[in-house]
């Protein structure tokens, strides 16, 4: 769709593809993030379906709120408390990726730590707290490491204390559960409401 992206303009494509395709009297819900132009976007898609008095329930279950946003902005929000801790762990994790030098050392740290573990070190995106869960899921495993690397390396000075490591595994546990249904409602090739309503 070629700019404005504004309600109207969104409702009248929208509205215009769902007549083409012949279904634009069997629309029962739409589901959409939180922003102005969405909001008036479902004022007038539900205008237009109230006109052909199609809508079932008397609209009351025509827009629905994206869960999967609406989990992203709870999780957005708690990360917001722990943020001396992942600065920490995301500082640790660039800078042994930095150079090829620091990873042979760090890589060395590893092997004298006994760790074996295939995951190798990953670093989130800061906007997507699902980077961030995986970004914890590969550290929390090289903590030993990590601490091994601050004794040999003077210029590794991010590193996380004790305390930084037991919180971040509260913050790994905290995000768990928002992981596993955030993967469930994002499947993208099959439906999958029936899968999540009842547990929401």
């Amino acid at each position: 769709m070629v700019p404005p992206h504004i309600g109207v303009e969104l409702a009248a494509t929208i509205y215009d593809c769902l007549k083409k395709w012949g279904i634009d009297r069997k629309v029962f819900s739409v589901t959409l993030d939180n922003t102005t132009n969405n909001d008036s976007l479902q004022t007038i898609l539900k205008g237009h379906f109230g006109l052909q008095k199609s809508l079932l329930c008397d609209s009351e279950f025509f827009h629905m709120c994206c869960s999967a946003h609406i989990l992203n902005l709870i999780v957005q929000e708690g990360l917001k408390a722990t943020t001396d801790v992942l600065f920490r762990i995301r500082e640790s994790v660039k800078y042994v990726k930095g150079s090829d030098g620091r990873m042979r050392k760090f890589e060395q740290c590893v092997k004298q730590a006994g760790i074996s573990t295939k995951l190798g070190l990953r670093l989130d995106v800061t906007t997507r707290w699902n980077s961030t869960y995986l970004m914890l899921e590969s550290t929390l495993q090289y903590e030993i490491a990590f601490s091994s690397l601050q004794l040999v390396d003077r210029n590794y000075s991010v590193c996380p204390t004790f305390d930084h490591w037991r919180r971040a595994e509260k913050i790994f546990e905290f995000l768990e559960p928002f992981y596993e249904i955030t993967n469930l409602i994002f499947a993208k090739s099959y439906p999958t409401s029936n899968l999540y309503f009842m547990q929401v």
